[in-house]
Formats: C-alpha cells, structure tokens, sequence
C-alpha cells in the first residue's frame, strides 16, 4: 500500500476513474491507483474536488494536512473507530499506576536501546572513545529505567537519555558545511534539525493511522502525560522507531550528500517558483531556515522508500515493511492492555 504525499503548492487533487490525480495548472503532474492508497498527504495549498473528498471519506482513506514546513494541522477521517469497549479498557488501564508505569518503562528502554544500536553501528567504522563513552552510559540508563519509580524519573531519565545521545550526532556528520549544534525545535534553526523535526511528523502520522485502524484513543498514552491536543499514545508508541527510521535516515542523507546545504534556504532569500501560491502562515515568521520544495520532495521520496523497506519481524517469523510493523506493534499494545502484560518494543540488533 501507497502513502501519497502531494506539496506541489497549488495543486489540486481529484479522482479520475480508478485513479487519484494530483493537477496543476490544468496539467496531470502525479496519479497513483485509488486502491493502492491507504493514505494521503497534503502539504501546505492543496486544493480537494468534492469527488476526490467523497472517495476519500468512503474509503476511509486517512488524509492529513500539515504546512508547507511539515507542521501538523489536522486529518480527515471518515469516522472515529467503533469499538467503545477497546477505548474503555483503554482508560481503565491508564488508571492503573502499576500497568502505566510498566507500559511507559518499555517504550522509553527501546527507544534508548535502539539509540545505543544506531551509535555502536556507526561507531564500528568511526572508531570514536567519545561515542564508545555514551553508548555505554545510554546502556547505564536503559538499566536506571528498569528500576524507575515513577513516570517522572523516567522523564527525567529519557531527557538525559536525549542529550547523551544528540551530543554524538556532531561525530556521525561527515559534510563540514552540515553543522549540528543539539537538538532544537518549534522551530527547528538548523538543517540537520528541520530535517529531524520533518522526520518525526511523517512517523507520527504513520503510527497514528495504524491506530486508528485498531480503534485506540491517540491521545491516552502511558510514558507521555496527557495533555490538551497532544498525541500522547502515538509519541509512547513512534519511540522506538525515532532512530530506527528518522534519525539514519537524516545521517543517511546527510553523509551521502543525497541531501545538500543548497537544499535549504532562510527567509529573507527568495524560494523558487513552487511557493509562489503563498500559505497563511507566513515562513519569516520564526522560521530561521526551510526546505526548499525539492528539498522536501527528496526528503519525502527517501523516507516513503524507507517505510516500505522489508524487514525480518522477529515476533511473526516474518518479512515486513516498516507499516506493517506499526501495525503489529499496535496490535500487540491492545494485547497487553486485554491481558497486561508487559509491552515488547520493536528493537534493532
């Protein structure tokens, strides 16, 4: 199945037959059959027909619309899942202090061992004490995790967790005009971070369709607190999958120079012609520096390529891509809150 992204600014999407067609200026610039489509992206001034709108809501094809800049805006969804006893249990669980605790243990101990993975494998050829030296601590903290007494200190442990590891990304950078000074966002003000930042959007929209096909609440995690318009169920569950899928890929990029410093630009220089149907919000507006439009078309292309990579699930004894696996690692979320058990978080050898 196709995710299909659409951010040629402008453009209009309709349905054509079996087809879903992306126009612009009266002229067919992308098409992909209806039925291999099980998602669709619209970014930034994106025009519907009310064909392609009624096909997408009885389809029950998910269809979210982020800014030209990769922020969330929303989704259209045909409508909400229907198994109110699944979304009760799931409140119910989350009142429980012990099952959330061990919930939230889980997804931060993937995430900070599937951190540590990445760094060893990079550390394999770099050689680095200094990469060695956090590989080690972030093993030293996946371990603290265990023992943790509450979701507080495991807050406390994945913030230092996130330093530790963001620190060594300075060594995995091979391109000298790419700098990377830390983790920093909202808005993100240098390349190697808007690209970090446009990653985890993409992820996030893709583990939260998964969950809406299994009928959870998005917004009731256990390792995220909740809060007003906060996902909390989709950044627990998209942890383990950060430096799986965004963060190689961005290193991937980089290093490979598939993705250049002339693939960006601020806002006081002119953006080619693809912008020149302007959003609403406005880019100088906090926005230090931006992807041009092929920039995010490669980005997009490379992650897309990404997701639909097989790849052996240890739990199934099968060859999956990466959707799939979101799907099986929601599924066994609802398993755990019918039996509550532990969680298993997707890992990486």
């Amino acid at each position: 199945m196709t995710i299909l992204y659409v951010s040629d600014q402008g453009a209009t999407l309709t349905k054509e037959g079996n087809r879903l067609v992306v126009e612009k200026r009266r002229k067919t610039i992308q098409w992909v059959h209806a039925f291999k489509v099980d998602q669709v992206v619209l970014m930034g001034s994106i025009s519907v027909s009310p064909g392609a709108m009624a096909f997408l809501l009885s389809e029950g094809i998910d269809t979210v619309f982020l800014s030209i800049h990769g922020k969330y805006r929303g989704r259209l969804i045909s409508e909400f899942g229907k198994n109110i006893d699944l979304r009760r249990l799931q409140f119910k669980r989350a009142e429980d202090p012990g099952f959330r605790l061990k919930m939230a243990k889980a997804h931060l101990k993937g995430k900070i061992d599937n951190c540590r993975v990445l760094l060893r494998r990079h550390n394999q050829e770099l050689g680095r004490s200094e990469i060695a030296s956090v590989v080690h601590h972030l093993r030293v903290l996946g371990r603290q995790a265990d023992s943790a007494g509450g979701i507080d200190a495991l807050m406390g442990l994945e913030g230092a967790a996130a330093a530790a590891y963001f620190g060594c990304f300075p060594h995995l950078l091979r391109v000298p005009d790419i700098p990377f000074n830390g983790r920093n966002r909202r808005p993100p003000k240098d390349p190697v971070n808007v690209l970090l930042s446009l990653g985890y959007t993409l992820l996030a929209n893709a583990v939260q369709t998964q969950l809406h096909v299994s009928g959870l609440d998005p917004y009731l995690g256990c390792l995220h607190s909740p809060e007003y318009g906060r996902p909390s169920l989709v950044l627990d569950l998209m942890e383990e999958f950060r430096p799986v899928l965004v963060d190689a890929l961005v290193l991937q990029l980089i290093n490979k120079k598939m993705i250049r410093l002339t693939d960006f630009y601020r806002p006081e220089e002119r953006e080619p012609a693809a912008f020149d149907f302007a959003e609403t919000e406005s880019p100088k507006q906090g926005y230090p520096i931006l992807l041009t439009h092929q920039g995010m078309k490669k980005f997009i292309t490379q992650f897309e390529n990404r997701l639909g990579q097989k790849i052996f699930y240890e739990p199934t004894g099968q060859r999956l891509d990466y959707k799939g696996v979101f799907l099986e690692q929601v599924r066994q979320w609802v398993r755990c809150l019918q039996s509550g058990e532990a969680y298993a978080p997707f890992q990486i050898r």
